[in-house]
C-alpha cells in the first residue's frame, strides 16, 4: 500500500523548480518589488486585476492590465519574501474574491489569504493562514456562498464554509474522499453554483479512465466516500487525453480542461449532462511550451487564459473559439521562471 504522506512529499519534490537567477529579471519588471505596497514612494494605481503564481520564485506577480500585450510580462506588483509564507512548493493554485479584494493561495500544506490583494506588494505577511492540508493542489471559491473548495491532492476535496473567516488548523466542514480512482491525484476543482454541481479533474492508474473529470451532484451537501454521479473521460480516437486544471463558464454550461503535455485546452459543451468516454466539443491548441497545466476563463470579458510553464496565453472571444491553433497572445515568463496558475478580476 502506498503511504499518502510519502506520495505527497514526492509530489512536492517533483514539482519544485529552482530559478534564483530569474528573480532579478522579475523584480526589474516591477520596480524592485518594494515592501508592503508603500515603501519609499506612492503605490502604483489603480490596483492589480490579474495574478500569476510563479513557483520557481516562490512569488505571486500581479498586473494592472489583465489583457497585456505579447512579450515578456511586465509585473506591476509582486508578493515575495520571508514573511509571505510562500516558502513551500508547490505553489499551484489561486482563487480571487474580487468583491472583497482577497486572494487565496494554495502553498504546499497551507492556504494563504491576502487582504487588499490588488494593492499588495513586497514582503507582506498574509492576513490569515489555513494549515493542516496534505497538499493544496487546487482551489475554487464560491463567493456567493462564502465557501472554499480545496483539492487536497491525494486525499480528496475539502470544503470550508465561512471561507472569509477560516484560519489556523480549521477543520473542513465537509470532506469528499472518493471515489476518484486508485492512487488518484486531483488537479482541478470547480463548482457550478447555480446547478449545484462539483467537477473534479484527476488522474489515477485505472486503465479505463487514467484521466477523468468526476462530477458530483448536490455539491453544497456532498461529503464522505461518494461515487461520482458521472465521469467524463476525454477521449479522442480511443486515446484518453491527459487532464490538468479546469475552468467553468457556468452561464453557458461550458467546461474548459487543460490538456497538459499535449499543449491543448479541451472544451466540453453541455457539461452538466456530459458523461462517459467522449471527445471534446472543441480542441484548442497552443505552441509547444512544456504543456498547459491550468486554464482560467474570464466569462465577463469572454477571455481565456491558458497557463504553461513558459507563458500565459491570452485568447479573446473565448466563446467563439473553434478547434485548431488559438489566436493567442503570449505573456512570457522570465528566463528560468515559470507559471503555474492565474486568477483574474473581471
Amino acid at each position: 500500500m502506498v503511504d499518502p504522506n510519502a506520495l505527497t512529499q514526492e509530489l512536492i519534490g517533483l514539482r519544485t523548480r529552482c530559478a534564483a537567477a530569474a528573480l532579478v529579471i522579475l523584480l526589474a519588471g516591477c520596480g524592485g518589488g518594494g515592501g508592503g505596497g508603500g515603501g519609499g514612494g506612492a503605490p502604483a494605481t489603480p490596483g492589480s486585476k490579474a495574478f500569476a503564481a510563479v513557483p520557481s520564485l516562490l512569488s505571486i506577480g500581479s498586473v494592472v492590465n489583465p489583457d497585456p500585450g505579447a512579450g515578456p510580462l511586465a509585473i506591476d506588483r509582486i508578493i515575495k519574501g520571508s514573511s509571505t509564507g510562500l516558502t513551500n512548493n508547490p505553489l499551484t493554485s489561486l482563487a480571487l474574491d474580487s468583491t472583497n479584494d482577497r486572494l487565496y493561495v494554495g502553498s504546499g500544506t497551507s492556504i494563504l489569504v491576502f487582504n487588499n490583494a490588488s494593492m499588495t506588494n513586497g514582503n507582506v505577511a498574509p492576513a490569515r493562514v489555513v494549515t493542516g492540508l496534505g497538499l493544496a493542489d487546487t482551489l475554487f471559491l464560491d463567493t456567493a456562498g462564502n465557501r472554499l473548495y480545496v483539492g487536497d491532492a491525494v486525499s480528496g476535496v475539502r470544503i470550508f464554509d465561512n471561507a472569509s473567516g477560516i484560519t489556523g488548523a480549521a477543520p473542513s466542514t465537509r470532506f469528499i474522499t472518493g471515489n476518484f480512482g486508485n492512487l488518484f491525484e486531483i488537479f482541478g476543482v470547480v463548482v457550478d453554483t447555480g446547478r449545484d454541481i462539483l467537477y473534479v479533474s484527476a488522474t489515477s492508474n485505472d486503465l479505463a479512465s487514467t484521466n477523468h473529470i468526476n462530477v458530483f451532484n448536490t455539491a453544497s451537501a456532498a461529503t464522505g466516500s461518494l461515487t461520482p454521479n458521472r465521469t467524463i473521460v476525454p477521449t479522442i480516437s480511443t486515446i484518453i487525453q491527459p487532464v490538468r486544471g479546469i475552468s467553468l463558464d457556468a452561464v453557458h454550461d461550458r467546461l474548459y480542461v487543460a490538456g497538459d503535455v499535449l499543449n491543448t485546452v479541451m472544451v466540453f459543451e453541455s457539461a452538466s449532462t456530459a458523461d462517459g468516454a467522449m471527445a471534446p466539443t472543441k480542441l484548442i491548441s497552443f505552441p509547444a511550451t512544456g504543456g498547459i497545466s491550468n486554464v482560467f476563463v474570464d466569462v465577463a470579458n469572454d477571455r481565456l487564459y491558458a497557463v504553461s510553464l513558459l507563458a500565459i496565453y491570452i485568447v479573446d472571444n473565448a466563446s467563439t473559439l473553434t478547434s485548431g491553433p488559438a489566436n493567442a497572445k503570449a505573456a512570457l515568463a522570465p528566463p528560468g521562471g515559470g507559471f503555474s496558475a492565474v486568477a483574474v478580476s473581471p
